[in-house]
């Protein structure tokens, strides 16, 4: 690791510049090219280890939760801000909070769920009609992100808020504010707004109590519905439930458990398959026979959308190539538990590692001209494989949404392409990646077209 390249200093606290920067995952894409699949970078006096060689990415994720976790800093975050739950827990806490939420994402419940689903994705339709119609500028980031909401929302609590027929909501708005401050505060070196919060910081608590009133408004609804129909705590019929009955049965665990989990189940499932959503929305736009394509086999294959849905080859083409150029989760900040090695690299205990989930789908052994948006890669035989690809993760911390989220990426696209034409307004380079937790594409907007 001591001999491994550097890219120069950015200052008094070596790299910490760069990690500030919406476009740090580009940095470090352009820092491969130069310096190899692995390198050093410094944060303070602290010197980090980038790796990006396929195989080491596979064993850092499987080495979770034993050999490596998230960097400290990053949980703490979390739990300053009372949202520490399966997502960014660690250790015995994580595997606690895995086992509450991981039922609701199993097959048998997804299935249950698909009605819901369903009524989700025919208002998103009704709502494309609307703006189709009215021939608006149409921000479909948010329209996805609405829909997501409202998805998450009757999953986790049981409740169907419906921001897709009324509109952005104070609950919306307070969500958008709390990733981006959450990923600031996590890249920060210092952390002022303990001592000296700005006005940002200030509409980031805001937001938060916003959000804990409003999850604890469903919370209490849930405990009243279980209080009338007891047969609930046996056959929970969402995620709140579940966690409500196991709370019952479980000393260990607590309210803040319960909160926490729910807060971040709201957080990470409105946010990452609308970004997904929007980014494949994109991409298409850029080769829009695919648009046609997607469009007949919508005609021909997912035209009833009953259990379990159909595998639908050229939507799943079009989304595993928009992951691979356009992940929402491009890297991953790791430290090591223990003294352990990665490949050549010898690792001390508490050394930062950063994991470039991202880098694999940019590699031109694994991919043939990695830069182009070519979802016909997938369909080919002997073509493209997934297996190169961690856009949920890796190992047992594996993303437990992913099937959750392929369904609705199945539906909300159907919804779009059945029956319009995605037309963009800006020229393609004007669309910029910004990453601030996750990755989005700002400054995309369109006008959806009916199909004669």
């Amino acid at each position: 690791m001591n001999s491994l390249p550097m890219p120069p200093s950015m200052g008094l606290l070596g790299h910490v510049k760069a990690l500030k920067k919406t476009n740090v995952h580009q940095q470090m894409l352009q820092w491969i090219k130069e310096y190899g699949t692995s390198f050093n970078l410094r944060l303070g006096a602290k010197k980090v280890l980038v790796i990006s060689d396929a195989k080491d990415v596979k064993q850092a994720l499987k080495s979770r939760p034993d050999v490596f976790r998230r960097l400290k800093n990053i949980e703490s975050v979390f739990e300053e801000a009372g949202v520490n739950g399966v997502f960014s827990a660690e250790g015995e806490r994580w595997k606690k909070n895995r086992l509450l939420t991981d039922p609701a994402f199993q097959p048998r419940h997804l299935r249950s769920f698909l009605p819901a689903l369903k009524k989700h994705s025919i208002r998103l339709e009704n709502r494309f009609s609307l703006l189709a119609k009215n021939q608006e500028k149409v921000d479909l980031l948010q329209e996805f992100k609405r829909f997501t909401l409202d998805v998450t929302i009757e999953l986790a609590f049981g409740t169907d808020v419906n921001s897709i027929e009324k509109g952005e909501s104070d609950l919306e708005k307070a969500i958008r504010v709390i990733f981006p401050m959450i990923n600031k505060r996590i890249t920060s070196p210092i952390p002022l707004w303990r001592f000296v919060p700005t006005a940002k910081d200030k509409e980031f608590d805001a937001s938060l109590a916003y959000v804990r009133k409003e999850v604890s408004s469903f919370i209490e609804v849930q405990k009243a519905r279980m209080a009338d129909n007891p047969a609930l705590f046996e056959v929970p019929e969402n995620i709140l439930q579940a966690m409500l009955a196991a709370k019952q049965s479980e000393a260990h665990l607590s309210d803040d458990d319960i909160f926490a989990n729910a807060i971040t189940l709201l957080l990470a499932g409105e946010d990452t398959t609308a970004n997904t959503l929007a980014w494949m929305s994109f991409l298409l736009t850029e080769k829009p026979q695919w648009q046609q394509t997607l469009c007949d086999e919508m005609g021909a294959e997912l035209e009833t959308l009953e259990w379990p849905l159909p595998k639908a080859p050229a939507l799943t083409a079009v989304m595993y190539e928009t992951m691979r150029l356009k992940p929402v989760a491009p890297q991953l900040y790791l430290e090591a538990i223990v003294d352990t090695k990665i490949g050549d690299h010898n690792i001390a205990k508490g050394t930062p590692v950063f994991v470039m989930l991202h880098a694999n789908g940019h590699n031109e052994e694994l991919f043939k001209a990695p830069e182009e948006f070519s979802p016909e890669r997938w369909l080919d035989e002997g073509g493209a494989s997934f297996s190169h690809l961690q856009p949920f993760g890796g190992g047992v911390r594996l993303c437990p949404g992913r099937a959750l989220a392929m369904l609705e990426i199945k539906l909300a696209m159907t919804a779009l392409l059945k029956q319009f034409e995605v037309e963009p307004l800006q020229p393609s380079s004007e669309v910029i990646e910004e990453f601030a937790f996750t990755l989005s594409p700002k400054g995309f907007y369109c006008q959806l077209k009916a199909k004669s």
